[in-house]
């Protein structure tokens, strides 16, 4: 029963497997890169989405298989623009806000609160890192998400924007 918490780490027989596909793979570099990876390092990139399927794609493979999965990530990705959202709200890279405003600002446009994954001294200005919405197991709706990332308790915590 997955329904109480995030869908995660669904017990499934179906495991990731390499994307071949040079045309799926060209436009998961392009709309899903592994910040983290140089560009063109195909073994470190397969690594990412394997880790984001296994953790995230097997919770409904029933409904997507492995294809369909990062097509619709895709979909959705491309559905809230949050680099727009963030700027409609004047906040850009460099700049230094609170967890209220980032919140809102991605609320503007997905109609609930993210989940906001920060980085570094928790007693200074700390580094937005990732950006969570949570989807119902359809992926068809926006839902608050039922578990908290625990690095930012206080909205008036102030994060910056890499």
């Amino acid at each position: 029963d997955n329904k109480s918490t995030m869908l995660n780490n669904c017990e499934s027989e179906d495991k990731y497997a390499d994307i071949s596909d040079a045309k799926k793979r060209k436009q998961l570099e392009y709309h899903w890169p592994d910040l983290t990876a140089n560009v063109g390092d195909i073994k470190k990139q397969q690594g990412f989405w394997g880790y984001e399927f296994n953790k995230h794609g097997t919770c409904s493979i029933d409904l997507y298989n492995q294809d369909a999965y990062f097509d619709l990530a895709i979909k959705l990705k491309n559905k809230f623009d949050l680099l727009t959202a963030l700027r409609n709200h004047g906040i850009i890279p460099g700049d230094v806000r609170t967890v209220k405003n980032v919140e809102n600002a991605i609320k503007a446009v997905t109609t609930e609160v993210p989940n906001l994954n920060c980085i570094g001294d928790s007693g200074q200005t700390m580094e937005l890192l990732e950006i969570g919405i949570c989807f119902d197991r359809d992926a068809t709706q926006v839902i608050a998400c039922r578990r908290r990332w625990k690095s930012h308790p206080n909205k008036n915590k102030r994060v910056t924007l890499p």
